[in-house]
């Protein structure tokens, strides 16, 4: 037995060393075998697919959604600008105005508007049905714009206004004696232009218009003179007398008008309408082909609809 301070010799510690080296587990000291290495990376591959499944899975739903929201936006954008318009209809006293010993008549209707291939079209009423073709909706009302109206100046006679300018731009005309010949004054009264002539006060351009009917009522100066025009609408887009087709809008897949009375009931005549019922029907711009309806291609196309009643306000005291 040793006590402390006891010294070991070399020879019983490299004995023990010896058996310590025996004592380890040979298992510890081995690499990774080749069956391990496929086994994880067979856990790895799948692991890595899970992942890779379920981004594809969340970057669809958020193309999905993202497709779905521009849809949504664009049937709302369409349906604000067309009720905007449509329950304009008629604004101008287009519809007729009262006549001392005459009574209450129209002195715009019917309006006739060149196209742009040179054809004349004819538009009866505020509201035209399938004109100027079958689907078409076609309004006639002033243009309720500062931007596109002149400011009255005076007036000489019962049959002539002065105005201050005949253009909002060079080139583009607010009236003429063409398809801007009827105009609404201060919204309440229409006429038609028969002739245009233009005088230069102190360096000041200003313009004689010459009307077909006589003045109703008395103006003051700086009241707007409003262009009367018709815009049609159909699903291809929104157009105007003279320019060219503008789309309302991308992506519509339907556009359908009906029409009804006071009462609310169905209409076949355009005289009578005072509410037109407005559905647009928008697709997304890419098909899916995991969607199952409305396929095409042997892709799903995804849809929105919006529909609205319009009241024709400025027809609700026409007889």
């Amino acid at each position: 037995m040793m006590g402390e301070g006891t010294t070991v010799s070399p020879l019983r510690h490299r004995e023990a060393s010896k058996n310590g080296a025996r004592m380890r587990d040979p298992r510890k000291d081995r690499g990774v075998t080749l069956i391990e290495l496929l086994i994880a990376l067979v856990l790895s591959s799948i692991l890595i697919f899970v992942l890779y499944k379920t981004f594809l899975r969340q970057q669809k739903t958020y193309t999905v959604q993202e497709q779905v929201f521009d849809v949504q936006q664009n049937v709302r954008a369409m349906m604000a600008r067309m009720v905007r318009e449509i329950r304009m209809a008629g604004f101008g006293r287009i519809a007729g105005e009262h006549v001392p010993g005459v009574g209450y008549i129209s002195r715009i209707l019917p309006v006739q508007f060149r196209n742009t291939n040179g054809t004349v079209i004819s538009y009866p009423n505020v509201l035209n049905r399938d004109q100027p073709s079958a689907g078409w909706l076609t309004i006639v009302t002033a243009v309720n714009s500062a931007t596109l109206s002149a400011q009255l100046i005076g007036s000489s006679s019962r049959y002539e206004i002065t105005v201050n300018r005949v253009n909002y731009e060079p080139n583009r005309a607010i009236f003429d004696e063409d398809n801007k010949r009827y105009i609404s004054i201060d919204g309440v009264e229409g006429n038609v232009i028969t002739d245009i002539r233009e005088e230069t006060v102190d360096g000041i351009p200003r313009y004689h218009l010459t009307l077909q009917h006589p003045l109703e009522y008395n103006y003051r100066a700086n009241t707007l003179v409003y262009p009367i025009t018709a815009v049609s609408f159909q699903i291809q887009g929104r157009e105007e007398p003279g320019e060219s087709r503008q789309p309302i809008a991308e992506n519509i897949r339907d556009l359908t008008f009906e029409y009804f009375s006071t009462n609310g009931e169905a209409t076949a005549d355009d005289r009578n309408i005072r509410m037109v019922r407005v559905a647009v029907t928008a697709e997304t711009s890419m098909g899916d082909p995991d969607f199952k309806d409305n396929i095409r291609d042997g892709k799903g196309y995804r849809t929105r609809q919006m529909a609205s009643n319009i009241q024709i306000r400025n027809l609700a005291l026409a007889p």
